[in-house]
């Protein structure tokens, strides 16, 4: 199970981040088309690594199933809105002001809106990965028990 769970984690980088293009990650929120271009190479991706421990077509679709919905309508981002963490939307609404800083200058400003958009991007980042891969392990047990 650890093995095949490694490989469902390679399978999911390389399908997510080297397979997917800056054309793809811009617009598959925006396109059903573009997001099923996206999540058939994530699944392709993840199936390749996947392979020598699960053969079911079962498992294809799950994979692709579940991908779709999370990068088609930006769950990670509804999720961070919904806690009240550090979503995009959030980011984007409230600008700076939900952390006290002293932006005297302009240049404290611009240093400061620059680090905390690059947070943000990284907790929707993880917490994006955190549902694919929470889902797909899920999905692993279930069909190798």
């Amino acid at each position: 199970m650890a093995e095949a769970f490694l490989a469902v984690i390679i399978g999911h980088l390389v399908g997510d981040f080297l397979c997917q293009s800056r054309w793809m990650a811009m617009n598959k929120s925006k396109s059903h088309w573009k997001c099923f271009i996206h999540c058939f190479l994530y699944t392709l991706a993840v199936g390749v690594f996947t392979y020598p421990y699960i053969h079911t077509w079962i498992w294809w679709g799950i994979v692709f199933l579940s991908h779709y919905p999370i990068d088609r309508w930006v769950l990670a981002d509804k999720w961070l809105h919904l806690i009240q963490g550090r979503s995009l939307r959030g980011f984007l609404k409230d600008n700076h002001n939900d952390i006290y800083v002293n932006l005297d200058t302009p240049e404290e400003f611009t240093n400061y809106h620059v680090l905390r958009g690059g947070f943000t991007a990284l907790v929707y980042c993880v917490a994006d990965n955190t549902m694919h891969l929470t889902i797909l392990w899920f999905a692993l047990t279930w069909l190798l028990t």
